[in-house]
């Protein structure tokens, strides 16, 4: 019996408790609003954590692989792929490589991103780009030179014929052809110039360049500046090109060795990998048996030529 009234008084205690709770919702609906407001939130909150742990593939990433150097063509082949979205946004022309050469990626290497990511691309172009040719013509081969690189061009073969205007380029060609400056050719061509050597009672002769430690650009650009041609050129056996220095050259620099206009100046080239170059040239020592003690000319005067 006492189970009995103990049972029953307990339902009447949570009765009441319940009639209490609702009369207080009816008479104060604020509150009853303002909770219904935060059990709605709390389930909202919840839901947003869900989908965006779903949506942003968390834990998912993974490392960008390298692609720089391969053809656009293979990226399918890499194991990633399929997880990934490759975009091209430019394309650049490169002299003697092939077109669709990736060249540059972002985000690069080695990066961690998550499946769907964009990785955009910059590939060589599969053709080069049509350019004008400047007009060089009564400029310095110094001079010429810098003009035909600003555009684009490189220098070609210099060849030195008698003229009154020393060092005056005279005529400019492509390929055999003389060519003006509304003549198209590809970028990255090479336009050779004939230039005056002053008349037949002058010396026609130039300083031989320092080249050790440059880049076969460079030091291509150095030789020509200096009125001289590029000879022989000898690369190393599986080495990539671009990452070569010159390591030896012939005629050996001393600062006052001059030879005749458009002679040719032979480079051999060094691994940047094997090579202390920065130790080379600082340990550089003069050959001093072949220095003529006469005054320097200086030879590559800015002065535009006017016929």
């Amino acid at each position: 019996m006492s189970y009995l009234n103990s049972k029953l008084c307990r339902k009447q205690i949570y009765l009441y408790k319940t009639m209490n709770i609702k009369e207080f919702f009816y008479k104060y609906p604020l509150f009853k609003h303002l909770l219904l407001m935060f059990g709605i939130s709390i389930i909202i909150l919840i839901g947003v954590y869900f989908f965006l742990k779903h949506y942003s593939r968390h834990g998912q990433e993974f490392s960008v692989p390298e692609i720089v150097g391969h053809n656009v063509s293979d990226l399918s082949s890499f194991p990633e792929s399929s997880q990934l979205e490759f975009i091209v946004i430019d394309s650049v022309f490169v002299a003697n490589s092939e077109g669709g050469i990736v060249l540059t990626q972002d985000p690069i290497a080695h990066e961690n991103v998550k499946p769907g990511r964009k990785i955009y691309i910059t590939i060589s172009s599969y053709s080069p780009e049509k350019i004008h040719v400047p007009d060089v013509i009564d400029m310095t081969v110094r001079r010429a030179i810098s003009e035909l690189e600003g555009v684009g061009l490189q220098g070609g073969k210099l060849t030195f014929v008698e003229s009154e205007f020393k060092n005056a380029v005279l005529e400019q060609y492509h390929k055999g052809r003389m060519v003006s400056e509304n003549t198209m050719v590809e970028k990255g061509s090479f336009i050779d110039l004939t230039v005056g050597k002053g008349n037949i009672q002058e010396e026609s002769v130039t300083i031989v360049p320092f080249v050790l430690g440059k880049t076969p650009e460079d030091a291509r650009r150095t030789i020509i500046s200096s009125s001289l041609n590029v000879g022989k050129e000898h690369y190393p056996a599986d080495v990539d090109p671009r990452y070569v220095r010159v390591a030896k050259q012939s005629p050996n620099y001393n600062g006052r060795s001059r030879v005749q206009l458009g002679s040719t100046v032979e480079i051999w080239y060094e691994s940047e990998n094997t090579t202390d170059f920065n130790k080379l040239v600082k340990n550089f020592e003069i050959d001093t048996s072949t220095i003529v003690e006469e005054e320097v000319v200086d030879e590559e005067s800015e002065t535009t030529f006017n016929w």
